[in-house]
């Protein structure tokens, strides 16, 4: 039988030890919440911005998304708007990168455990993409995501 070691326990027991950011190993789980009520009937493909995430490097844990009910064919896409990267480039919003279209149809609950990292200057813009349809008025997307930092 063999024993093999994740990449952050191999770097805890590299001689000499190799440091694991802070997000990896010991850091702080925090939360970020967000609430939405449309406000008038919204159009397809409109971007709700929804919170941001802190610059550093951060670990995504879990989204978790609370919607009413939108109507027939309507998607929620959650991503970011973009930002800029340690190393200074710019990096392309990605609607999709927490969690991909899900129906909104009926109101509901959507979990995922994700575990990304993402290192940015100064942080990014977390937002929702509906697709489908309009954004019916007083129509919620609540939620939060948990990540690592520090």
């Amino acid at each position: 039988m063999a024993t093999f070691n994740s990449t952050e326990y191999g770097n805890n027991v590299a001689v000499p030890p190799v440091m694991n950011d802070a997000c990896d190993e010991h850091g702080r789980v925090r939360v970020a919440a967000f609430t939405y009520t449309q406000s008038g009937a919204g159009t397809a493909g409109d971007n709700v911005l929804l919170t941001s995430l802190p610059g550093g490097t951060v670990r995504v844990l879990q989204i978790s998304v609370t919607y009413s009910a939108f109507g027939a064919a309507r998607t929620l896409k959650i991503g970011h708007t973009g930002y800029t990267s340690i190393a200074n480039a710019t990096v392309a919003a990605n609607t999709t990168a927490f969690l991909a279209s899900t129906s909104i149809a009926s109101a509901g609950t959507t979990t995922s455990d994700i575990t990304s990292k993402w290192t940015s200057r100064e942080g990014m813009v977390i937002s929702g993409l509906v697709e489908g349809g309009t954004l019916p008025d007083a129509a919620t997307i609540n939620g939060y995501i948990l990540y690592s930092i520090d």
